[in-house]
């Protein structure tokens, strides 16, 4: 079975012909990944079919992304893994000025070429996938000890009115980390 993803294509030829792919890329071949994942050593798995809307009038594809991203925590600092799955929805034009009238849903891709990469179009719908902060939700804060400590020492100083509840102080863990 042939599971590897071409890159370059004719998109316009793939939608009169109702072409459709199905195939891996290894996310070390999309360098912008590359660069916000911890591991870039693992397969995406891409289907993707092209086909004339005859809706919307433009000519389109469906393209669907399984992978899972390597990403660091920032609430632990911690490597965790983000599952992908997710689809798109898109159109091609030579000018943006038609599709003013589209649905929001549907992603609009200008043709400057013949050909297209289906190797960009797979990572700019990874990249669209991470979040700004990742955060893994099995996570929590790291505890340190510094922040105990500054509460122990007020305490015994008796700094601290005992008839007022306190609220933590969220400056408390930065004080940890200077020490």
């Amino acid at each position: 079975m042939f599971n590897k993803l071409p890159d370059l294509i004719d998109p316009i030829y793939s939608v009169n012909h109702n072409k459709r792919f199905n195939g891996r890329v290894n996310q070390s071949r999309l360098k912008r990944v590359v660069e916000v994942v911890n591991e870039a050593d693992r397969e995406v798995d891409v289907q993707i079919e092209f086909f004339y809307d005859k809706v919307l009038r433009f000519p389109a594809f469906i393209m669907k992304i399984q992978t899972s991203l390597n990403l660091q925590c920032q609430r632990s600092l911690k490597a965790f893994d983000l599952p992908v799955d997710t689809e798109v929805k898109g159109v091609f034009t030579e000018t943006l000025a038609l599709t003013q009238d589209l649905p929001t849903d549907v992603e609009v891709y200008e043709l400057d070429g013949e050909k297209i990469s289906l190797h960009e179009l797979v990572e700019e719908e990874l990249l669209l996938c991470v979040p700004l902060a990742p955060v893994d939700n099995s996570s929590s804060a790291p505890d340190y000890d510094g922040a105990s400590n500054q509460t122990n020492v007020a305490n015994q100083q008796g700094q601290i009115n005992d008839e007022a509840p306190q609220k933590p102080n969220p400056f408390a863990a930065l004080q940890g980390l200077k020490k």
